[in-house]
């Protein structure tokens, strides 16, 4: 693992909020980034505004990618890679000799400076981590290994909580990509707090090659349950994404959001999985007019509602 400082020119640091939304940056110079890397941008006249763990190799743009830059004619990309996951700076941002001093870097960040060693990935990322730290991540890295340490933790409760939590929230890469493509928000009803907010499966875990984004789902934690209790679904019908309830959940709260438009991911990437959510769909009696197999009914709402997120949180 390699980690970099990529340079964003002081007219253009508003692409860093572009970048979060789509999860993916562009180069105008061909660098050997790859999946696993660690990149801080750095802005000119600013300092550090944003760290991102790379999802894929760096690969040569073609005339079918879309650029989402707003100097489109102004500048040539060459080259992409997408992000796993992003973090804020917290606090001030150091001053470039701060960092030179920490990192042994002698090159102005212009120059794309990296190194594969672990020292300078800790003092890099010193400047990006809360002291407030997530306790649960902090605690168990994944799931899985919340599940494995479960039986030996005996009767510390307090660590058994973490645990559980830990497993029913996702740790790891999987969590992190949905709540960077999510932009930290709960698809259903927009809430923010990360804390709350768990990885849901479309189709359920069976190994590693479903935790895909697109069989996935950010989704505050009673919200998750209704989903995996089939109480709760979306059905995606003419490129359109829309919540269902079932109908015998009496709570007016979550009837409300019946119809609501789901907030999806800036890249298209990852959005939901069409077929996925058809073979989930067409298993849940209540959405359909004669049991599974027969036709979804998009209808029992005449129409879907696009409720602001804003709106629909202010119903919990």
């Amino acid at each position: 693992m390699a980690s970099w400082v990529l340079s964003i020119a002081k007219e253009y640091v508003h692409h860093w909020e572009i970048a979060k939304k789509q999860a993916l940056w562009d180069m105008t110079t061909s660098r050997p980034i790859h999946e696993g890397d660690v990149v801080y941008f750095w802005a000119a006249k600013t300092g550090f505004v944003g760290r991102a763990e790379v999802a894929t190799d760096a690969r040569p743009l073609d005339s079918t990618d879309g650029l989402p830059w707003t100097d489109a004619g102004v500048r040539s990309y060459v080259q992409r890679f997408e992000f796993a996951r992003t973090d804020e700076l917290v606090g001030k941002s150091p001053s470039w000799s701060e960092v030179k001093s920490q990192t042994g870097f002698t090159q102005s960040p212009s120059w794309a400076p990296h190194s594969k060693d672990g020292a300078v990935e800790r003092a890099l990322r010193q400047w990006f981590t809360d002291t407030a730290v997530d306790e649960v991540a902090a605690a168990f890295a994944t799931g899985t290994e919340a599940a494995r340490q479960l039986s030996d933790l005996g009767e510390d409760r307090r660590e058994r909580t973490l645990a559980e939590i830990a497993i029913r929230r996702g740790q790891g890469k999987f969590r992190d990509s949905l709540l960077a493509a999510y932009d930290r928000r709960c698809a259903v009803t927009g809430c923010t707090t990360v804390a709350v907010l768990e990885a849901a499966h479309i189709s359920p875990y069976r190994g590693a090659h479903t935790n895909a984004v697109a069989n996935g789902l950010l989704l505050r934690a009673d919200i998750h349950t209704l989903f995996d209790l089939n109480l709760l679904t979306v059905v995606q019908t003419q490129g359109a994404y829309v919540v269902r309830v079932e109908p015998s959940v009496a709570d007016d709260a979550y009837q409300a959001i019946e119809g609501a438009a789901l907030a999806l991911p800036g890249a298209r990437a990852a959005h939901p999985d069409a077929a996925i959510l058809d073979a989930r769909n067409r298993a849940l009696p209540w959405l359909t007019d004669q049991g599974p197999g027969a036709d979804i009914d998009l209808q029992r709402r005449p129409q879907a509602k696009a409720a602001d997120t804003r709106d629909r949180e202010r119903l919990f």
